[in-house]
């Protein structure tokens, strides 16, 4: 582990329902991963997406909880993740839609150096900057303290279909139903 993720914040407990999931004991859970897709970032990365069903039981007793799961792996063969819960996938394509808005309206404008970013609980950064020319690139980072990537905004909106596609099939198999995003 290198020394900065050792200075990230470290959280005391998990801050998803699905992270919650993953540290119960005594319980027989159940975990369900399906990969919905893939995004090649600027200097050899990549992202994966996976969705996520988890079942717990006690006794008679079971629970359940959906989310997606976004793994970074690095150039150096290590591994970053975060979950996202199933609630928040409907604010996070709206958040990547008004940032892709935002970006297109920006795109001529000349100012200070400016960054756009939207942190879900499991701290997952998504956002752009535009420097003072007026040049713009997308971010991405999954972990506090991890590695940032960079792509284009080509890339951002396959990120975008990406979860819709993930939140479509999480409906599918019993997730709470609400509004369709659309872009």
């Amino acid at each position: 582990m290198s020394e900065i993720r050792k200075l990230a914040p470290q959280r005391d407990e998990p801050a998803t329902e699905a992270g919650k999931f993953l540290a119960k004991r005594g319980h027989v859970v159940m975990k369900q991963f399906h990969e919905i897709g893939k995004v090649k970032c600027d200097y050899g990365t990549k992202l994966t997406f996976s969705t996520l069903l988890f079942a717990i039981t006690q006794g008679a007793k079971g629970n359940r909880t959906f989310g997606l799961k976004i793994e970074h792996e690095t150039l150096d063969g290590d591994h970053e993740s975060c979950l996202v819960d199933f609630d928040e996938l409907k604010e996070l394509l709206l958040a990547i839609k008004h940032l892709l808005s935002l970006a297109k309206q920006s795109a001529s404008e000349r100012s200070d150096y400016t960054e756009f970013e939207y942190i879900t609980r499991d701290y997952l950064k998504v956002g752009f900057y535009q420097d003072t020319t007026g040049h713009q690139k997308a971010f991405f980072d999954v972990s506090p303290g991890g590695s940032m990537m960079f792509l284009d905004f080509d890339g951002l909106r396959s990120i975008f279909e990406i979860i819709k596609k993930g939140r479509e099939y999480l409906i599918e198999k019993g997730a709470g139903v609400d509004a369709v995003v659309t872009q």
